[in-house]
């Protein structure tokens, strides 16, 4: 059962807090009315992050220029400085 937030309508209120969350199944039809102030309530729209996208392809030099400490590796498994 997905958890999903509900606000009331009219604004804030001080027993729900201005935000609900009640767990419903995905046949379950979302609730009217606040089960702990009674007040008509409206789903809160869901927020995602945004997806961040490279678009350089990362080079040893900028790596190096940045400050970041690059390695090779060699055949035995070991990491060498660059």
């Amino acid at each position: 059962m997905p958890l999903q937030r509900f606000r009331p309508i009219s604004g804030r209120c001080k027993l729900c807090r201005g935000e609900v969350e009640i767990h419903l199944a995905s046949n379950e039809n979302a609730p009217e009315e606040c089960p702990k102030c009674g007040q008509e309530i409206e789903a809160c729209p869901t927020l995602t992050a945004p997806q961040m996208k490279i678009n350089v392809k990362p080079s040893v030099s900028n790596a190096k220029s940045a400050g970041f400490k690059v390695f090779k590796k060699l055949d035995g498994g070991e990491l060498e400085q660059q």
